[in-house]
């Protein structure tokens, strides 16, 4: 008897279009959510779907995610044995078939085809956000077709999934669109800041002067749905970098007011110095954005120092699934390095008061 065992990044069904189509045709006709969704949603589920093909007598085992994630069968007959039981899987009978749920934390689920099978294993969280933006777009149908086409450019932004619908709806009503050109410094480190920016065409790069050294360094090159400018909306302050187009394109941007009462609340979360005590002995590593000088005269115990200033650049030498705590001198800084590595995809918070309020032991 064949094997076939999963590697999490296993080989998806090489299939002709017409193949596709068909199998296509029986997953939206006859399975929820997919029978829900809009066209255009349905356009980017064959990218986000994988579908395996199992001929009869092969065995195949799939890891479960961080989620119980689901499993569709298209067409065939197979067994599913997980914890010693042993279930029989077959496509629905009637118009509406529903998936069965995979065991999630790592464990593996292995299938035996007992004839040629087609699958679809489906992330439950990449449905999720789907179904979800549909309702949000739906629900917009009195919004022109230019608020519409803006939240398809940049739905996929980090910022955006990390908010509520109801904020995201309310952003994209308030941003506007600008052409940028080649060369354009869409914003100057020194200035005031007055926006929220994400750019929907084009590339560009960023320089920052360091706190010595005068001289401008190139620190890195964004494009097409990465945001900048929130940093002196937070602090207050003046901008710390330029960030100038390398090509010609179009940027969304969001005002001062719009941006702290839509965006930074709700993104930025902060506890206090009793709750992230008991974080950090159950996990949390803590950072510290402050200067070097500040670092050396106190610091939390085990905290690791990486500047504001020098936050861009070093951000790869954090780990995506550790849970992180920001601190600073007060909380601005902090407020500012937290919405940067939020945006990121880490998941992180801040210090209340920062390190002029922490009440416990300290190292000098």
């Amino acid at each position: 008897m064949n094997q076939l065992t999963e590697q999490n990044d296993v080989c998806l069904l090489s299939i002709t279009s017409r193949k596709m189509d068909r199998i296509m045709g029986i997953l939206t006709q006859r399975f929820a959510p997919f029978n829900q969704l809009s066209s255009e949603r349905l356009s980017e589920v064959i990218n986000l779907v994988r579908f395996i093909e199992m001929r009869s007598g092969e065995i195949f085992q799939i890891r479960g995610g961080k989620d119980h994630d689901y499993l569709f069968v298209l067409e065939g007959h197979l067994e599913m044995v997980r914890d010693g039981e042993i279930r029989s899987l077959a496509p629905p009978e009637g118009e509406r078939g529903h998936p069965t749920i995979l065991a999630k934390g790592g464990s593996f689920t292995t299938l035996m085809a007992r004839d040629d099978v087609i699958i679809c294993h489906a992330e439950r969280q990449v449905l999720d956000h789907l179904i979800s933006w549909d309702m949000v777009t739906r629900d917009m149908k009195e919004a022109s077709s230019e608020v519409r086409t803006r939240m398809e450019q940049v739905r996929n932004s980090l910022v955006f999934r990390r908010l509520p619908w109801e904020s995201v709806e309310a952003a994209f009503e308030r941003m506007k669109t600008i052409s940028v050109k080649a060369g354009d410094e869409v914003v100057k480190q020194g200035e005031e800041g007055d926006a929220f920016y994400i750019i929907t065409a084009g590339r560009a790069e960023v320089w920052q002067r360091g706190m010595l050294d005068d001289t401008p360094m190139k620190i890195a090159e964004i494009g097409e749905g990465d945001a900048f400018g929130c940093e002196a909306l937070i602090s207050g302050k003046t901008r710390n970098e330029t960030v100038r187009m390398l090509e010609d394109g179009s940027v969304l941007t969001l005002g001062k007011e719009d941006f702290n009462w839509l965006i930074s609340k709700q993104m930025i979360k902060a506890v206090n110095a009793k709750v992230a005590q008991t974080m950090l002995e159950t996990g949390y590593q803590v950072i510290d954005v402050r200067s070097p000088e500040e670092f050396e005269y106190g610091r939390l115990p085990n905290a690791q120092l990486i500047p504001l200033f020098e936050l861009r650049q070093r951000m790869s030498e954090l780990d995506p699934k550790q849970r992180y705590i920001i601190y600073c001198h007060s909380g601005s800084r902090s407020s500012v390095a937290a919405l940067r590595l939020t945006q990121a995809g880490f998941d992180v918070q801040t210090l209340e008061g920062g390190f002029r309020e922490w009440p416990y032991e300290t190292v000098e």
